[in-house]
């Protein structure tokens, strides 16, 4: 019994670490850092995960669910006659809606940069097309009372299953680094408004950014250059990623600040009037 809880559990563990690493990945790209030098955490992936997933996730459930109210009231609502005509006519339509988002889905595939601007809508076509097909089999089957065998309706599903997880994995994928993407995009937006970053360090860190303002302390001072101008975007695994403030992503350079005893960070909300000492 623990057996069978522990290996869905960390199936899902791994998904959610996959689909963090691509939110991850897309953010940190952003701004010209790969993700890996940050030295995230599984906290930091798991976290980013939820981000990328909370939308598919909603958005499956009530289609899901919608589609099985819908089921219900109508044939509660609909006359015997009425609900096998609606079967009949479903059965096409489901075949057509099927091909047409198959279609769309290896469009996506085949040339990528045709639905670029639709995270995750190749992958998810390619799922729900290829559902449609066993559905279209199923209400067929319902209307004319003719059941396939249990081999062939195992098979059937089995690649259904398979094919409906591929494409759901891509969609996934995809929209998780498109949320990656955007979070950096609304932190650039925000960069005016972030806190204040003081950084003070024992050596001269060579920070020569745009905006960045390196001033030199006394020379008895505990730390000897202090830098303002920057903002904190994360920290993980004991690194620092700073942004200069007046940051852009033509010509913008992002800072990576190793953790030490050397420098100190100080922080202040945004605009606050301070004394560049020491």
């Amino acid at each position: 019994m623990f057996s069978s809880i522990l290996a869905p559990t960390t199936v899902l563990t791994a998904l959610l670490f996959y689909f963090g690493t691509q939110h991850a990945n897309a953010f940190c790209g952003w701004f010209g850092v790969h993700y890996s030098v940050l030295g995230l955490s599984v906290s930091d992936y798991l976290i980013r995960a939820g981000d990328g997933m909370t939308v598919p996730i909603t958005v499956v459930a009530a289609v899901g669910l919608g589609v099985l109210w819908a089921h219900r009231l109508l044939e509660a609502r609909l006359s015997p006659r009425a609900w096998r005509t609606l079967l009949r006519r479903a059965v096409p339509v489901l075949s057509v809606a099927g091909v047409a988002l198959v279609g769309l889905g290896l469009t996506g595939l085949v040339v990528p940069a045709l639905l670029y601007r639709f995270p995750g809508l190749p992958g998810l076509c390619l799922a729900v097309g290829f559902l449609c097909f066993p559905l279209a089999d199923r209400v067929h089957q319902a209307r004319t009372g003719r059941n396939r065998s249990a081999t062939g309706a195992v098979v059937q599903w089995t690649f259904t299953f398979v094919l409906v997880t591929v494409g759901a994995f891509w969609a996934v994928t995809d929209y998780s680094a498109a949320v990656g993407e955007l979070r950096a995009y609304e932190y650039e937006v925000a960069l005016p408004k972030t806190p204040d970053t003081v950084v003070f360090s024992e050596k001269d860190l060579g920070v020569r950014a745009r905006g960045v303002v390196m001033s030199p302390c006394a020379p008895d001072a505990q730390y000897r250059f202090r830098y303002d101008g920057l903002v904190l975007v994360l920290q993980s695994g004991g690194t620092s990623l700073l942004l200069p403030r007046e940051w852009n992503r033509a010509d913008g350079t992002a800072v990576l600040l190793p953790g030490s005893a050397g420098t100190r960070l100080e922080f202040a909300p945004a605009g606050t009037v301070r004394d560049r000492v020491c």
